[in-house]
């Protein structure tokens, strides 16, 4: 038996002597192919150039929030249609992302939008098309203002990540069931978040900042055909079934085998697909269904219909170490919950990245709780800081919420002329275009 062993084994190690200049780089690319990955893509993204806009909107600003749906239908323009093969494993190349944030600070309520340098045109003709009478301007980074590291001494931070209750089909709140045709009962989901803002102290912040990428079928993200098959599964027919792969089937049909086999005795065997033919269920058709899910399903399919961008969501809050308080997390947090549904979809933070830790250590030891806690805050504040867009910089590549222009337009607007926030960052009047006639003087 010995023997045999050492024949077995001189020959696979003789095979793998000679051939090992051929198999050694396949295994390798297999094992190590995420790891080229990320290697290639933090290249790609340190090339970058990117450029801080700040929009600041006039006192009589008129438009709904369906002007900003536009804003980002347009941003769609910056979709690649897949990244090819070559581009995407030797470039490192993926989606670039813009981010669009609302912020909090000294004393005012400032709106950014954090940009690649070459997407810069396309932003500022879509704003000006929409919202003719704002000022963008460069600026640089707030963040600079801040200290590199939070917390710290002086500032402590709570902060978060949002994402979906529910499956990406269903969708929030959006701003047409704020808006109403009179004016005077208009309700700007941003009200609430402004006044907040507007009674910041000194050297206290709230943070929100939104990043969006484009995505479509062709990158993998099939929007609509998710959605078809949660309406599918709500009007009471099947959704569609993964097909096994040929080692599930292999193992599921020899267990089904080895279990006909010991119950053989007792009772005839039955195979799958085979033995008592199984009853069809029957699909209702629409106007079978209550109204609550007929409700869900239009809303489905109204969100399906748009455009869509994968959306990286974060919150941060800071105050000093003494006057740390709760309150406004709770008013951050409830800009959130407004647009939560029950029947449809909400936010809810994600759980391994908000700053609170209730593990069992932790209660068990304070100072681990402290160790872990100060680990998600430095985490949290270190990717809002460098903008990092979640499926672009880990090797899990983790998922993030999928919004439509709908969703997205509710979420970051400018807002509008019934919101009276006492420190809201507005233009004093409205710049005007000189005239076309205006004599010009030759040097």
């Amino acid at each position: 038996m010995l023997l045999i062993f050492k024949e077995v084994f001189g020959s696979v190690f003789e095979a793998f002597r000679l051939t090992w200049w051929f198999v050694l780089p396949f295994l390798l690319f297999f094992a190590l192919k995420d790891l080229w990955l990320l290697y290639v893509r933090v290249l790609f993204m340190r090339k970058i150039k990117w450029v801080t806009l700040e929009v600041r909107v006039p006192k009589d600003i008129l438009q709904t929030p369906r002007a900003m749906e536009e804003v980002f239908s347009s941003m769609y323009a910056t979709y690649s249609y897949g990244i090819r093969f070559w581009d995407k494993w030797w470039e490192g190349k993926v989606e670039r992302w813009i981010s669009f944030e609302m912020v909090g600070m000294n004393g005012g309520i400032y709106f950014f939008i954090r940009t690649p340098a070459d997407f810069r045109n396309l932003i500022e003709s879509s704003i000006y098309g929409q919202f003719p009478d704002v000022e963008i301007t460069e600026t640089t980074d707030y963040m600079e203002e801040l200290p590199e590291v939070l917390p710290n001494k002086t500032y402590d931070l709570w902060g978060t990540e949002m994402e979906f209750l529910k499956p990406d089909p269903y969708p929030i709140k959006t701003h047409m069931k704020f808006e109403a045709d009179i004016e005077e009962r208009r309700i700007d989901p941003v009200g609430s978040l402004a006044e907040t803002m507007s009674r910041l102290k000194e050297g206290e912040y709230i943070l929100i900042q939104m990043m969006v990428s484009p995505v479509g079928k062709l990158t993998g993200f099939d929007i609509l055909g998710d959605g078809k098959k949660e309406i599918d599964g709500l009007i009471g027919g099947k959704k569609d079934e993964k097909k096994k792969g040929i080692i599930a089937s292999f193992i599921f049909g020899l267990a089904e085998f080895l279990k006909n086999l010991a119950l053989a005795v007792f009772k005839e065997p039955t195979w799958e697909g085979g033995g008592e033919e199984k009853k069809e269920e029957k699909k209702k058709s629409f106007m079978e269904i209550t109204a609550g899910s007929q409700e869900v399903i239009k809303a489905i399919e109204n969100k399906t219909s748009k455009l869509s961008f994968e959306t990286t969501i974060r919150v941060i809050y800071i105050d000093r170490q003494d006057s740390f308080t709760p309150l406004n997390v709770s008013a951050v947090m409830g800009y959130f919950h407004q647009f939560n549904t029950q029947n449809v979809n909400a936010f809810k933070p994600v759980k391994k990245v908000i700053t609170i830790y209730g593990g069992l250590p932790g209660r068990i030891f304070p100072k681990f709780k402290k160790y872990k806690l100060g680990i998600r805050k430095r985490e949290v504040y270190r990717k809002y800081r460098d903008r990092v867009f979640a499926k672009n910089n880990r090797i899990t590549f983790e998922k993030r919420p999928i919004l439509s222009t709908e969703e997205l337009a509710t979420l970051f607007h400018f807002p509008i002329i019934n919101v009276e926030a006492p420190s809201m960052r507005r233009l004093p009047s409205k710049k005007g275009e000189p005239p076309v006639d205006l004599p010009i003087k030759k040097i």
